[in-house]
């Protein structure tokens, strides 16, 4: 079971909202999203931060990934959920 959450994300003097899919994992869980229409995921490592996996076929399709966005999405999370 998923579901969809939209977080505010402040990116360069603005906010920008993200919307987010919750896929939990077994005792863990992950979130998807797209930015710049590039499939991200965030999940919580060994020390309870968020590290951010691409899947193998953006990787392979040498997508322009916005670096600053996806930290500052990544940030957000960490301080939401921590």
């Amino acid at each position: 079971m998923s579901e969809t959450i939209v977080i505010t994300v402040p990116y360069r003097g603005t906010d920008k909202e993200i919307e987010l899919e919750w896929q939990p994992m077994g005792y863990t869980h992950r979130f998807k999203a797209q930015i710049d229409n590039v499939e991200v995921y965030f999940e919580p490592d060994e020390e309870r931060n968020y590290r951010v996996v691409l899947p193998p076929d953006v990787l392979d399709s040498h997508a322009k990934i916005n670096v600053e966005l996806v930290q500052a999405v990544a940030t957000v999370l960490q301080e939401t959920l921590s």
